[in-house]
């Protein structure tokens, strides 16, 4: 399957948003072994919409476009895509009920003519329904240059758009794709070079399809076959290469891994964060089931508040500094103590710009973790910028707490 994506909006090419959704479906799409070929980004313009439809087409037999589907003058998807592939489109009832109640919901009297747009699909199309907002998605075939192509139509703004692509857009490409199963796990905290060389020794010769996408939990591993039970074999086999850093199949985020260790043990977490600022609560909340383990954090940035807080002692950061193994120990013990928790993340640290010293750089990282078997204190040295410093940061905490919870 040779996908492209074009992405409609003239704000897009302004700057003034930011298009997270070629970045959410690739994700999406690399979790079913699918990956994007050709990305465009459009203005609200019917010639140029015209363009890269026709660009996008010379080599692709899927195009999902996204934006423009909503009732305002500069929403001319539909129209333009109908002109370009000589389409009729035809009036669904459901639809027009669709977007009679929402107009409703918000105005009084008769729904306008260009909102009723919304109700309209090519004829022999299909649609797909969109909870949080009016338009609706469309899905068709056509033939284009004696090649039969799929057409995908989703709106624009994200809290419609991500929903959409789980529910209707994946089910609809996995179907699409005859005999060919994926499955993928993260591989926690290992580089990408480092496991793309070992997936290509342990495959080599076997018709398995890999694909890798590195974070800063690690690397996601994609593993496709043609078979369900030769990829179950696979998937295994992949894993037990890795080692303990591999989560189970399917396991591709941290933080719903990390929640299911601490619920088996019946541990609660709180974190103590200063360069962090609040980043690895963020982080854990994110998690909608998290509300069984973490029980909150403290954001100490002084050292008046890491002494007041968590009981560092006033010794400790003039002896090491607030940036110091000594320290970092002192913030998780006073976490767990204070807080009344079982398991703490500490983290105390440099991001920069400024800050830096010869003996402690921009980048230096202390992170603590504790349990209520053990506990430890790790340095770290990232490079980057502040943004990068400070995502690597809530990372590794997350990691190093794992690794203590998981130790034999």
């Amino acid at each position: 399957m040779n996908i492209a994506v074009i992405s409609s909006g003239t704000e897009l090419l302004k700057g003034s948003t930011v298009n997270t959704n070629v970045a959410f479906l690739g994700k999406k799409l690399l979790e079913k072994g699918l990956v994007i070929s050709r990305i465009f980004t459009v203005g609200d313009d019917p010639k140029e919409l015209y363009s890269a439809i026709g660009t996008a087409l010379e080599t692709a037999d899927t195009l999902i476009i996204t934006g423009g589907l909503g009732p305002t003058r500069d929403d001319l998807t539909l129209e333009a895509v109908r002109c370009f592939f000589a389409l009729e489109l035809e009036l669904i009832p459901e639809l027009e009920e669709k977007v009679t109640q929402y107009w409703l919901r918000r105005h009084t009297g008769h729904v306008p003519k260009p909102v009723m747009r919304q109700a309209y699909c090519p004829r022999g199309g299909k649609w797909f329904d969109n909870p949080n907002g009016s338009a609706s998605g469309i899905a068709f075939e056509t033939e284009f240059d004696n090649k039969i192509r799929h057409i995908y139509l989703l709106p624009g703004p994200p809290r419609e758009f991500e929903p959409m692509v789980e529910t209707s857009l994946l089910p609809a490409l996995c179907a699409a794709i005859p005999d060919e199963y994926t499955a993928g796990f993260l591989a926690a905290g290992e580089g990408e070079f480092q496991i793309n060389q070992k997936m290509e020794e342990l495959f080599n010769g076997q018709d398995i399809r890999l694909a890798y996408c590195a974070g800063a939990e690690g690397t996601r591993v994609f593993l496709t076959a043609n078979d369900k039970n030769t990829l179950a074999d696979a998937v295994a086999a992949a894993r037990t290469c890795i080692g303990p850093h591999a989560l189970p199949e399917g396991g591709l985020e941290l933080v719903p891994h990390l929640a299911a260790v601490l619920e088996a043990k019946h541990y609660k977490i709180v974190t103590a964060e200063s360069c962090t600022g609040g980043g690895i609560g963020a982080v854990l909340t994110d998690f909608a089931g998290i509300s069984s383990v973490f029980k909150g954090g403290a954001i100490v940035y002084s050292n008046e508040l890491k002494h007041a807080m968590l009981g560092v002692s006033e010794e400790t950061l003039s002896a090491h500094g607030a940036v110091s193994g000594e320290t970092a120990f002192e913030m998780a013990l006073g976490a767990c103590k204070n807080l009344q928790a079982d398991c703490s993340i500490a983290v105390t640290g440099i991001a920069g710009p400024g800050g830096g010293t010869p003996e402690k750089p921009v980048g230096t990282v202390w992170i603590a973790a504790r349990t209520p078997e053990k506990n430890r204190e790790k340095e770290f040295h990232f490079y980057g910028d502040r943004r990068t410093v400070r995502e690597r940061t809530r990372a590794n905490a997350l990691l190093l707490l794992l690794e203590l919870l998981e130790e034999r």
